[in-house]
């Protein structure tokens, strides 16, 4: 792919000059869609309303393997935020309002995106890393606008908007 001859290239040119690596990351939210031919997932509140958590695991695992098909090795993904301020502009991007189903879920899509079985084709890197966003209550905009400041009482931030991030760094 485009992305995977430039990584290369940026690879090779660090390497000869002994500079530190270049690392990169690519939004990788409901699949690769920076990355040609990549299979598309379903946003995370679609992958919410099945309950299911093979299907985060499995969205995972897909986006994981065509994000380093593209020579990048560092997903975005997942959204933890809660979807509790239907204001905002990007609720249709997390797991919803209940912070049990955004902690399964997005625990398991982490899983799905590090756990990658060593692939038979050498040039696509074996491992991945997910980096988990937005910052915890990013999600709760006092105004509903994206990127404004937020007002959260700390026990709610504490009860609602915390366990996904513990889940996440405890389980996956």
């Amino acid at each position: 792919t485009e992305y995977r001859e430039v990584v290369t290239a940026i690879r090779r040119v660090t390497d000869e000059h002994g500079l530190p690596p270049v690392i990169w990351g690519l939004d990788s939210v409901h699949g690769a869609n920076y990355v040609r031919n990549a299979i598309m997932t379903p946003q995370q509140i679609n992958m919410a309303a099945t309950f299911n958590a093979t299907v985060s695991y499995e969205a995972g695992r897909i986006a994981s393997k065509d994000t380093r098909a593209a020579g990048i090795t560092w997903l975005f993904s997942p959204i933890l935020g809660l979807a509790l301020q239907p204001y905002w502009s990007r609720v249709y991007e997390t797991f919803g309002e209940d912070p049990l189903v955004a902690s399964t879920m997005g625990a398991q899509l982490i899983r799905g995106i590090q756990d990658v079985q060593d692939d038979e084709n050498d040039a696509v890197p074996s491992k991945a890393a997910a980096c988990a966003k937005h910052f915890i209550g990013y999600s709760m905009p006092r105004t509903g606008h994206d990127r404004s400041p937020a007002w959260i009482p700390k026990r709610h931030l504490y009860q609602y908007f915390v366990p996904p991030w513990r889940k996440a760094i405890e389980d996956a």
